[in-house]
């Protein structure tokens, strides 16, 4: 390392002589992610380190560390090759002419930043599933008074929040009062679901109108009493289609109410 240059530094001008191919994640990103293992690895003790003696706390925080990196590498979507060309050339950036790493401690560090690049790895694809299959949640208009969120599979709490959220935003855009919410085929009934789902009641209530619910099976009423939502006060069909009957027929005791009597009656002629 030459004298007043950082190991940061260095380990991105290796990035810059090697070039791996980062699928547009940019060096200066790498080094960031990279930086703080850099430190751990320079003050490590030698003669442990030369000796294979790796159980010292500070080799213990040094892959964990590394575990993290791997991790955070994968969430960069950057493939096991750049991954482990990352950690090799972090190792180069703190050493020395005198003071090299041997092969055994390149090896460890490498098995441990690849250990949390399969854990980043499957959780990059978990979001992305999670994310494709939410995409396809929006509320769909039944009817000119009526809005009604289908929901199926299992999703997290933030999506569902979300998807309710999105009903609340386009019954408000197009002035519609009630909604219909479907749980018959929304899996895996927990207190937190269940907190995301009824709150679609609370939002058109704001809204001045109702929202019915319908798939309201035995294992949402275990899941709304463990978030002690009081289901009495809520409008729970016993399926899908009676959910639409009554919000379809109180949209149009609502429209008769709000139509005057002239329009009423000229309607009547038309028929």
């Amino acid at each position: 390392m030459t004298h007043g240059e950082s190991a940061s530094e260095r380990f991105e001008a290796f990035l810059e002589d090697a070039r791996p191919p980062t699928g547009g994640v940019a060096y200066a990103q790498l080094t960031l992610e990279v930086s703080p293992l850099l430190p751990l690895l320079s003050e490590l003790p030698v003669d442990e380190r030369e000796n294979g003696d790796y159980e010292s706390f500070g080799f213990r925080e040094c892959f964990a560390v590394l575990t993290l990196l791997g991790r955070r590498l994968a969430l960069l979507d950057l493939t096991p090759t750049v991954a482990i060309q990352a950690v090799l050339l972090a190792l180069r950036s703190v050493e020395s002419p005198d003071e090299t790493y041997p092969r055994e401690f390149a090896q460890r560090a490498v098995a441990a930043s690849m250990e949390g690049f399969v854990l980043g790895r499957e959780e990059r694809v978990a979001q992305t599933s999670e994310a494709r299959a939410a995409k396809s949640l929006r509320p769909l208009r039944i009817g000119d008074g009526v809005f009604a969120l289908i929901v199926s599979g299992v999703h997290e709490p933030a999506v569902l929040s979300e998807c309710v959220d999105s009903l609340g935003r386009a019954m408000l855009n197009a002035d519609v009062e009630l909604a219909v919410v479907d749980l018959t085929q929304l899996g895996e009934p927990n207190r937190e679901r269940a907190t995301a789902v009824f709150a679609a009641d609370e939002i058109t209530k704001m809204l001045g109108g109702a929202c019915f619910f319908a798939g309201v099976d035995s294992r949402w009423r275990a899941a709304a009493a463990d978030a002690r939502i009081p289901l009495d006060a809520l409008e729970i069909a016993p399926d899908l289609c009676g959910a639409v009957a009554a919000a379809q027929t109180m949209a149009a005791r609502a429209n008769s109410a709000t139509k005057p009597t002239w329009r009423v009656l000229l309607d009547r002629l038309r028929r």
